[in-house]
């Protein structure tokens, strides 16, 4: 209302004109520091140790849900992933989010995303155990698709510090499928045999296994590594969790 009645004593439109360059820079400003927030908001994400880095609600407003697989489903999570497969038409609210107490018997596939990979610029796989962000690993998306963006070679950055420094020997989403065994989204470091097996993180897409360590009343089993390094698949340092999600960010998303 002030405005307006300003422009009313306005003596010419040259004091017009200036009043509209005044409010178009005012403009500008407004909008470069909205950016500058949203990349300070987004590069919060690419760390593993700060606390404010934990926070959901930045994974939701700087980057894209692309899956999210539920543990103990008895669907296969690879197959969910690649093409859909075994998920419902109507997936549940639940399944879409992340952190929070709400229902889901579903894997989720964002299909608008994974079927359309292009100009993804980062990855995040993200592991949550009682809705609360347990590990993450942050990958380079550049010229990827999407199934092989997941490689050791692409890591920017690991909730497990030794993760860049250790050798790995399969860093893979389609990671270990034999007819004995199934093992997805792999992040191993040695194979020893299964007394002497070491790895990050693992999802284990069938009921039996070769390894003892491996064998599951129910399927997919998603194993993580819960120290800040890699550890041997039968110690009590390995956690299971609840679900994993995948982020992407990118220059045109769907």
């Amino acid at each position: 209302m002030c405005f307006s009645l300003a422009l009313l004593h306005l003596s010419s439109a040259q004091d017009l004109a200036e009043v509209i360059r005044t409010v178009a820079a005012i403009d500008t400003k407004f909008t470069n520091l909205l950016r500058s927030l949203n990349r300070s908001v987004s590069s919060c994400c690419q760390c593993s140790s700060s606390s404010s880095c934990s926070a959901d609600n930045v994974y939701r407003n700087a980057w894209e849900l692309a899956f999210r697989g539920t543990a103990g489903i008895r669907k296969s999570v690879l197959s969910a992933y690649k093409d859909g497969q075994g998920i419902p038409a109507n997936v549940e609210y639940g399944c879409k989010q992340v952190g929070q107490n709400l229902p889901c018997a579903n894997h989720y596939r964002n299909n608008a995303i994974l079927d359309n990979w292009k100009d993804i610029s980062q990855v995040a796989l993200v592991l949550y155990k009682d809705n609360v962000k347990v590990k993450q690993v942050i990958f380079d998306g550049a010229g990827s698709n999407y199934l092989n963006w997941l490689t050791k070679a692409r890591v920017l950055d690991s909730s497990w510090s030794d993760m860049k420094s250790q050798i790995g020997n399969i860093f893979s989403i389609e990671g270990d499928i034999r007819p004995e065994l199934r093992r997805v989204f792999l992040l191993n470091s040695v194979y020893g045999g299964c007394a002497n097996d070491v790895g990050w993180f693992v999802a284990i897409d069938k009921e039996s296994d070769s390894c003892g360590w491996a064998n599951n009343p129910a399927f997919p089993i998603f194993k993580y590594a819960k120290t800040e390094d890699r550890q041997n698949w039968n110690s009590a340092n390995i956690g299971n969790a609840d679900y994993f999600a995948i982020f992407v960010r990118g220059y045109n998303l769907p």
